[in-house]
């Protein structure tokens, strides 16, 4: 057995696809914050919904709001000292340098992390179960990877890091490669019309829009206000 796997949880046999983990992990995510972490119902229900496009997934504007609320503390292990901000996705791997792909996170987590992929660190690196990372994390997290994949054309694509398993570790196989350069991505070609359960997100009005990928590293006014203000209350 290898180390991962007493880390990582085979999906059921109908995740089959990066889009299909994408928001399987998204359902346990729900399932947690609902009380129902575990029920296997559950989380397929509400995977269901999210992949029939019948339950949208909140926007990145409430994982701001949950971060700000968290106070001054590392978002992975809640530590209070030496606290900056982390790059979800490495700006190195083509992350974005904006309120989305940022998270407050300790001097020694950041170390740890460095520029690698969010559940090959927590797996691999700190071996802890993926099912422990933190619930904003893991929201921002799979939220940004959608798009990723969605830009590279690897959503409908199976097995990325080539181990002959659908895991979550195949999530952030793509970051740091050019587009198409996967053997998966090579073998599928990017999808010309939009999934039924292309994924929507809650605007003011209540409205579903589709989330779409800032493919830049510019940052919007109220979003600089917004790491600004993060920034004072964390004194940094």
């Amino acid at each position: 057995m290898s180390k991962w796997a007493l880390y990582v949880t085979m999906p059921p046999s109908a995740v089959k696809t990066i889009r299909d983990l994408i928001f399987y992990e998204y359902a346990k995510l729900i399932a947690r914050s609902a009380g129902f972490a575990g029920n296997y119902a559950f989380i397929m229900k509400k995977y269901t919904e999210l992949r029939e496009g019948r339950l949208a997934w909140s926007n990145l504007t409430r994982e701001h709001r949950k971060e700000f609320e968290r106070g001054k503390s590392c978002a992975y292990c809640g530590s209070p000292r030496n606290i900056g901000f982390d790059h979800i996705i490495p700006l190195s791997k083509g992350g974005t340098d904006t309120p989305d792909n940022l998270v407050a996170c300790c001097a020694s987590c950041n170390t740890s992390k460095g520029d690698r992929d969010l559940y090959d660190w927590w797996v691999n690196t700190l071996h802890r179960d993926e099912d422990t990372l933190p619930r904003i994390v893991a929201g921002k997290y799979l939220k940004l990877i959608y798009d990723i994949h969605k830009e590279y054309g690897t959503l409908d694509s199976t097995d990325l890091d080539g181990d002959g398993k659908l895991t979550v570790l195949d999530l952030g196989a793509v970051l740091g490669t050019q587009q198409g350069s996967t053997p998966s991505a090579q073998a599928k070609k990017p999808a010309t019309t939009p999934h039924r359960g292309e994924p929507k997100t809650r605007n003011r009005e209540g409205v579903g829009d589709t989330h779409t990928r800032r493919t830049h590293n510019t940052v919007s006014p109220s979003g600089r206000g917004l790491i600004n203000r993060i920034r004072r209350k964390l004194n940094i």
